[in-house]
């Protein structure tokens, strides 16, 4: 099972975490004994392994096999330019063809962003301080073009990373407890802080389905947003707005928004 963090709104302003940036991927271990690699996915109801992603990934899988040490590693694995965005990272992520994986090898590059080892050479270390942790890490694992480790900040520096993230419109960071040992759950020792924006878009139609949605959605100039309830949708209707008021996570490269939430329909 995988450490899971928290959300919440604001960076703590304490010298108790250590800061990250926050990769936007598929979340991955990394279990190598001997010349054997395996890379499992998450399984998002069950946080158990669900899917062997070495054939979907083979330069990360050929960047690990020949790391000297046996291990069990944790990290994201996203496109090797983060600027490129889920979107594209998911039309690799997304193949089960290995002829296909073959062809968007060299167009879609990816990397596996290592943040914590729970397993080296034997020896389970799931139960020392991240801090620790992350100075085993940094010990044996060799960085190559596909395999890095994820840098950390501090609270003096925490908000030149902040600046980072809201530049180039990435998802969030990670605040993690300098103490916290890895626990196979979600807890406040592990915590996220999303890239949240607001804006107002032009609304340019409704559409009868939209995602998980059954009340229907907009079609507006930036994005599809979901009406979550049935009044919502009555809204719409009576209102005839032509501007909604949106929440969202981030930017695509396209300029699409990412996981964008209705606030309010103006008309």
């Amino acid at each position: 099972m995988f450490q899971l963090a928290k959300t919440i709104d604001i960076i703590p302003d304490s010298d108790l975490f250590v800061f990250e940036l926050k990769v936007d991927g598929e979340r991955c271990k990394a279990i190598k004994k001997g010349d054997r690699v395996e890379l499992w996915n998450r399984d998002r109801k069950t946080n158990e392994h669900k899917f062997e992603k070495s054939e979907i990934y083979p330069e990360v899988y050929e960047d690990l096999k020949i790391q000297q040490h046996d291990f069990v590693i944790d990290g994201e694995i996203a496109c090797a330019d983060l600027n490129k965005g889920l979107n594209e990272f998911n039309k690799r992520a997304l193949l089960s063809n290995p002829f296909k994986v073959k062809l968007l090898r060299d167009v879609i590059p990816v990397k596996f962003y290592v943040f914590d080892v729970l397993e080296v050479d034997g020896v389970d270390v799931t139960k020392e301080k991240l801090i620790i942790r992350k100075s085993i890490l940094n010990s044996f694992l060799e960085e190559t073009e596909n395999v890095g480790i994820v840098k950390y900040w501090f609270k003096e520096n925490v908000n030149e990373l902040w600046d980072y993230v809201k530049k180039n419109n990435l998802e969030g960071i990670m605040a993690k407890r300098k103490d916290s040992i890895y626990v196979p759950n979600r807890t406040w020792t592990w915590l996220k802080i999303k890239n949240i924006g607001e804006t107002i878009v032009n609304i340019l139609g409704f559409k009868e389905t939209s995602g998980q949605s059954s009340h229907g959605g907009l079609i507006t100039d930036r994005c599809d947003v979901a009406l979550v309830t049935e009044q919502m949708k009555q809204d719409y209707f009576d209102l005839k707005p032509t501007k909604a008021r949106l929440r969202y996570y981030g930017v695509y490269p396209s300029g699409k928004l990412r996981n964008p939430v209705l606030l309010e329909m103006i008309r």
